[in-house]
Order: C-alpha cells, then sequence, then structure tokens
C-alpha cells in the first residue's frame, strides 16, 4: 500500500497519521525517535506492510509481471492497490474523498517534529501536487511510476512496469477488492495489541 492506503488505514484503526506516513522515511526503533503515539503508527505501518508482501493475492499478482520488472513489482502494485481504493473510495470511507485528504493533510502537518528532509519534500510534494486526489485517474499510476524511476535509478524497472499494469488490470482490481478488507482486518486486530 502507499500513502493513501496508509493513511485510510491509520484513520480506521485511529492511528498517528504522520507516524504512519513517517515509516518509509525512518529507520530503527522508532520508540527511541519518538514518542509512542508516532512510534506506534511507524510501526503499525511496517505491520501493514510486511502483512501485505506475505499475502498469497499479492505474490500471486507479482507473478503477472515480468521477471525482469518482478523485482520491484510490490512497489508498482503499491500504487496499483492506491488506485483501486480511491475508485472505490466510497466502499471504504463515509467521507468523500476530497474531505479525508484535507482533514489527513491538517492532522499531518500539525507534526513537525524531529522530520527526515526527504520526508518533509516528499510531503510538501504530495499536498502541493493533490497525488491522493489524483490516485482516482488510471493514468497516475504510469505517472507515478515514472517519476519514481527517474528520481531513483535503481528502481529503473518501475517506468517498465506500466504496460503490465494494464494487461492485468481487471485482474488486479478484483484482487484488491478480495484482500483489502482482510488488510484492513489485520490492521485493525495489530493496533488493538499496540
Amino acid at each position: 500500500m502507499n500513502f493513501l492506503a496508509h493513511l485510510h488505514l491509520a484513520d480506521r484503526c485511529q492511528s498517528h497519521l504522520a507516524g504512519n506516513l513517517l515509516a518509509d522515511f525512518v529507520r530503527g526503533d522508532p520508540y527511541a525517535r519518538y514518542e509512542r503515539p508516532v512510534a506506534d503508527g511507524i510501526k503499525l505501518h511496517r505491520f501493514v506492510d510486511s502483512y501485505i508482501d506475505a499475502m498469497p493475492e499479492v505474490l500471486c499478482c507479482r507473478q503477472r509481471f515480468s521477471p525482469e520488472t518482478r523485482r520491484v513489482s510490490g512497489i508498482a502494485l503499491d500504487i496499483t492497490w492506491d488506485h483501486f481504493l480511491a475508485k472505490h473510495w466510497e466502499h471504504y470511507h463515509h467521507q468523500p474523498l476530497t474531505v479525508f485528504v484535507e482533514q489527513a493533510q491538517n492532522q499531518v502537518e500539525q507534526f513537525q517534529d524531529n522530520l527526515p528532509d526527504s520526508y518533509r519534500q516528499t510531503m510538501a510534494r504530495m499536498w502541493q501536487y493533490q497525488w491522493l486526489l489524483q490516485y482516482r485517474e488510471r493514468t497516475t499510476i504510469t505517472t507515478a511510476l515514472e517519476r519514481m524511476a527517474q528520481r531513483r535509478p535503481k528502481l529503473y524497472q518501475l517506468a517498465n512496469c506500466p504496460p503490465f499494469i494494464a494487461q492485468h488490470y481487471d485482474f488486479f482490481e478484483q484482487q484488491f477488492a478480495a484482500l483489502y478488507p482482510q488488510i484492513i482486518k489485520a490492521a485493525e486486530a495489530f493496533r488493538s495489541q499496540q
């Protein structure tokens, strides 16, 4: 899952929104660096990522990519899952997506403690260019993957993933409908034990 799904899951689990976004930018023990609510958010994000990576449905989806792109297919699918979440948002949240994103931004921007520069830069671009709302459009998958490939040369194969997503779009959409409720349930169970 990417930014939108992590925010949605954090909201659903009453977890710290900024903490859930910080997870990709922080290494090591978050409790040594942040207050408990923020660190719990980081841990929830990490749990969700590991849970998804181990799901048989996701492993099956990754097989739909070429051998060359399979190494980065998990990242490509994360973007794709956010697209499907935005596309079918009304099935997963009572607020319109525009309202949710505005409220999430307000909450996330209130937290300014000990933020890595890479996080600050990414969040500034995400809010300025309204990435989360753009996920509703299928073309955003290609745009996002191409930009990521340009910014991170080691992930250059991301630019070659869109044809596989287009080829298996309906299959991936069906898989998302099956796996996302499982992820919600797992995230809620994990959060209840924090």
